[in-house]
């Protein structure tokens, strides 16, 4: 779901990045990966759209076909009907396909209240999650916003009661509970994993009497990915040992009523979600409303995010609600196809085959830009891994020990990490950065991967 407009943003950074390189996005070479069958981006067309007085980088850009399905791998059948339903026009479903899909349909009575629920509106997204959570959680918490206005007399903050915001702000209330599903809506923390999206069950609430009466001081979240919020557990309060939790503090920010700025939590009950926050999420079970998919893309995003047939139910089902935008038919068929014949291989791959002849001695020099944080990355690089040489600068590497988690198989390494390059200056021996390492392919050695 990335707009013309964010493309061209990109496009101008790595111009600006990379001095003023006027060659798009900078000379750079760009691998955009996705599906334009999927959702558009909101308000937007698809990148692969032409429109007239709109900067067009996508025409640049060749296309590959992946075909593998990995999502639903183990249902081929499941899988097969999906591919249909990705592409399929205003044309009514086969009767095979349709008797396919009516196996999932369900009444809302019948289907697993555990399963996430996908909508098509925020409306039908909010009641399923207020009723949801009390049908599962006999203790709810009930969080409401901290709304403060200035005073412009006396210059201080004035406590605003039952105020309403829009849709883009803060939430209004939040009803939590232990054990509830819920989905962060910020991005907290990019590199942390901590992003808009964000799906957790809520394991722990702190609660606070500092300013008067209790109100909610901190909210623990157990992810779903259990590798983000590495930074965030750092926050435990000292009643807890529960380290494995991501814990949550109010965000202030300004909201849509003018001079108005709100404090509150920065997520929302996630027992059921839209079909825009799904994209790019597999699971096992889901129940799926199609009562009002409004945009081409949208049933199908919604029923393709199980591994199986057998996971998915439908309720509200109506036929002409799954449909493709035929604009993506017509500019997928124009657009040019990368070539992978032989003459576009790697180049190593190329002097190391078979059909390339004579002896060669092939040396790579490289800029690790950090040995110890890029190491897993060179042990299973395909092309890196040919050469019989390979030369890194910028190891990063310090002290005089090379720990073996270093070493490459099939190679022998000669490192020269900074503090012996710099023997007689003692302040640049002990900077960061700098040192290099030259690994030697051992005879008869080869990678195999």
């Amino acid at each position: 779901m990335v707009s013309k407009e964010l493309f061209a943003y990109v496009h101008w950074r790595f111009q600006q990045i990379n001095a003023g390189n006027m060659e798009p996005f900078g000379g750079m070479s760009v691998l955009a990966v996705g599906d334009f069958y999927q959702l558009p981006p909101i308000k937007a067309k698809q990148l692969c759209v032409c429109e007239g007085r709109v900067l067009d980088l996508w025409k640049d850009f060749h296309m590959v076909n992946l075909t593998e399905i990995m999502r639903q791998k183990d249902d081929h059948t499941f899988a097969k009907l999906l591919n249909r339903i990705r592409t399929k026009k205003t044309d009514p479903l086969s009767v095979d396909d349709m008797a396919l899909l009516t196996q999932a349909v369900a009444e809302i009575k019948d289907c697993p209240l555990h399963a996430l629920h996908i909508f098509a509106t925020n409306k039908e997204v909010d009641a399923h999650n207020a009723v949801t959570v009390t049908a599962l959680h006999l203790h709810v918490v009930n969080i409401p916003a901290e709304d403060y206005r200035k005073d412009p007399r006396t210059g201080g903050m004035v406590i605003l009661t039952d105020l309403k915001g829009n849709n883009r702000d803060l939430p209004d209330n939040i009803q939590a509970a232990q054990g509830a599903r819920v989905m962060v809506t910020r991005n907290l923390d990019i590199e942390d994993g901590i992003v808009n999206g964000t799906f957790g069950t809520i394991a722990n609430i702190v609660p606070t009497t500092e300013y008067g009466p209790t109100t909610v001081k901190m909210i623990g979240l157990e992810l779903d990915n259990p590798t983000g919020g590495q930074k965030f557990r750092k926050k435990i309060q000292e009643a807890t040992d529960i380290i494995y939790l991501v814990n949550i503090e109010r965000l202030e920010e300004k909201i849509s009523k003018r001079g108005v700025v709100r404090r509150q939590f920065p997520m929302k009950l996630a027992f059921g979600c839209r079909a825009h926050k799904v994209q790019g999420m597999t699971m096992k079970s889901a129940v799926v409303c199609l009562k009002r998919v409004f945009e081409s893309g949208m049933a199908y995003v919604a029923l393709s995010r199980t591994t199986s047939l057998e996971g998915l139910r439908i309720i509200d089902f109506e036929e002409n609600k799954i449909y493709a935008d035929p604009n993506i038919t017509n500019a997928m068929e124009n657009m040019s196809h990368a070539s992978t014949s032989f003459s576009t291989r790697p180049l190593l791959h190329f002097v190391k085959s078979a059909e390339h002849t004579g002896p060669t001695l092939t040396v790579v020099h490289h800029n690790a830009e950090g040995l110890p944080t890029h190491i897993e990355d060179l042990k299973s690089h395909h092309e890196l891994r040919l050469a019989d040489v390979l030369c890194k600068t910028e190891t990063q590497l310090s002290g005089s020990f090379v720990s073996p988690k270093f070493q490459l198989e099939g190679y022998d390494m000669f490192a020269r990490n900074r503090h012996v390059s710099y023997t007689d200056l003692v302040d640049m021996a002990t900077e960061d950065g700098g040192a290099g390492a030259v690994f030697k392919q051992r005879p008869g050695d080869t990678f195999t991967m």
